[in-house]
């Protein structure tokens, strides 16, 4: 049946007269279509007495108003034409047998002369949303979904704005007023099949503050096809709040309302996403498709490599480099340590370390001191390299063997360490290398000391003896 009327239909497009256009077509209007459908067309003709047809029945054009109008509008009884700067027609009770939802043609005719034919369908758009069918102004002749325009000339069914707010970010991490990329942002998606020229596109919040998309709020000002692209506020202060009820509006340059959407408080850099047509507190994902899975949130630590130098050897007394690979997820701690122990007890200094932004991944190589264990109070054997923090640490078995030599000398102790120094005290990563180990053990021998003092006595007794020989001299 449909091959039979698509070729009915090419037989006729052959007879039809240049003197009528059909150019819109609302075929089923959002909600309840009784009283609401229309077609509009282009023509100076006056339509009284013509014939419409769809595929079931054909009705006779009653005039409703007239005006000196290259626009005409056909509609059914009942329908609300106020406003509308056009030639009004009626079908009667209905367009055809109703224009139906799924596919159908509409042919008008003066009598038997054809004027114009179309055959649409569903998959082309303006299903129950709230928009029309349009007929491109080119030599193609093609049709797409657009905005209502009924009885004007439709400027916008070129720029048909087949984009929706998928993701923002009201209370990112630092300063939210700071300029792009930083900042506050707004993300939005294409779901049409043709690029979109977002300029002069409008955002407002609850309190009706107005961004107006230009090459100072985004990067590029064309969205692709089924793609994603951020508009920053840019510095714009105050946009979106961060506590209680906040609204983001989204209108076409005319001014007309696309979409709009609410949300109430949110977390310091969390976006607000669009999962599965519900909105949620995820990790921001600007310019590409919203992170779906909860494991994103959790922090990860990773000990990559211990660098133990040409020996591949660790010993008391060394300073060992480690590199680090760390995520951090929805994480409000900022702090990591690193530090080597065994049951509890520390034999290194702990080296602390800042991880600030949310949802970064970070590779670092950090120093660890190991404590120089002169005095071999810790056995060698096994110990664990810990980096514990965010929520999560990594372990990693080491062996330390033997002492660093040019740290501990076998003499005896001739100043006292201390009292006040402990293993466990903290190291920063960048404090200089003579800083890492303070009050260095010294040791002097009993031996030496014992030749030291043999020599302080023997010089006591030689100027003793020179003393006396002297007096002996001077002596009357």
């Amino acid at each position: 049946m449909k091959t039979i009327i698509t070729i009915f239909i090419l037989l006729i497009t052959l007879q039809t007269v240049e003197a009528l256009t059909i150019n819109e077509i609302n075929y089923n209007p959002e909600g309840n279509d009784n009283n609401r459908e229309y077609l509009e067309v282009i023509t100076e003709l006056n339509l009284t007495g013509f014939i419409i047809q769809d595929a079931n029945s054909e009705d006779i054009l009653e005039p409703l108003k007239e005006i000196n109008s290259t626009y005409a509008l056909i509609v059914e009884e009942g329908f609300d034409y106020t406003n509308i700067n056009a030639s009004i027609y009626s079908a009667g009770a209905a367009i055809g047998n109703n224009l139906n939802n799924d596919e159908d043609y509409i042919i008008i005719k003066n009598n038997t002369e054809i004027l114009d034919v179309i055959h649409y369908y569903d998959y082309w758009g303006a299903d129950n949303n709230g928009k029309s069918l349009c007929k491109l102004p080119d030599l193609t002749g093609s049709w797409q979904e657009c905005a209502q325009t009924p009885g004007s000339m439709n400027s916008e069914f070129m720029q048909d704005y087949t984009i929706k707010i998928s993701e923002f970010l009201p209370n990112p991490e630092g300063d939210d007023n700071a300029p792009m990329p930083d900042g506050e942002w707004i993300e939005l998606f294409n779901y049409g099949t043709i690029p979109i020229d977002l300029t002069s596109v409008i955002l407002k919040d609850n309190a009706n503050h107005k961004i107006i998309i230009s090459s100072t709020t985004t990067y590029n000002q064309t969205i692709q096809s089924n793609n994603y692209l951020v508009v920053y506020t840019n510095g714009f202060s105050g946009f979106l709040n961060n506590e209680d009820l906040e609204k983001v509006k989204l209108y076409d340059p005319n001014n007309n309302l696309i979409e709009e959407m609410s949300y109430t408080d949110s977390i310091e850099g969390n976006s607000w996403s669009k999962i599965d047509n519900y909105w949620k507190m995820t990790k921001p994902s600007p310019n590409k498709e919203n992170y779906k899975e909860d494991q994103e949130k959790d922090s990860t630590i990773e000990i990559a490599t211990i660098y133990l130098g040409n020996d591949n050897q660790a010993r008391f007394g060394d300073n060992l480099r480690v590199k680090v690979d760390v995520y951090k997820g929805d994480e409000t701690k900022n702090v990591i340590e690193a530090y080597i122990e065994r049951n509890d007890k520390k034999v290194s200094k702990i080296t602390k370390f800042n991880i600030e932004k949310k949802y970064s991944e970070n590779t670092l190589t950090i120093p660890i001191q190991i404590i120089p264990n002169c005095n071999l109070k810790e056995p060698e054997g096994n110990y664990k390299l810990i980096v514990n923090g965010l929520g999560t640490n990594d372990k990693e078995d080491i062996k330390i063997e033997g002492i660093t030599k040019d740290l501990c000398e076998e003499i005896k102790i001739i100043k006292e360490q201390s009292t006040s120094e402990k293993i466990g005290s903290e190291n920063i990563i960048n404090e200089p290398q003579s800083q890492i180990i303070s009050n260095p053990i010294i040791y002097e021998s009993t031996s030496e000391k014992a030749n030291k003092q043999a020599i302080y006595f023997f010089s006591i007794a030689l100027i003793l003896t020179l003393i006396q020989s002297l007096r002996k001299k001077w002596k009357p």
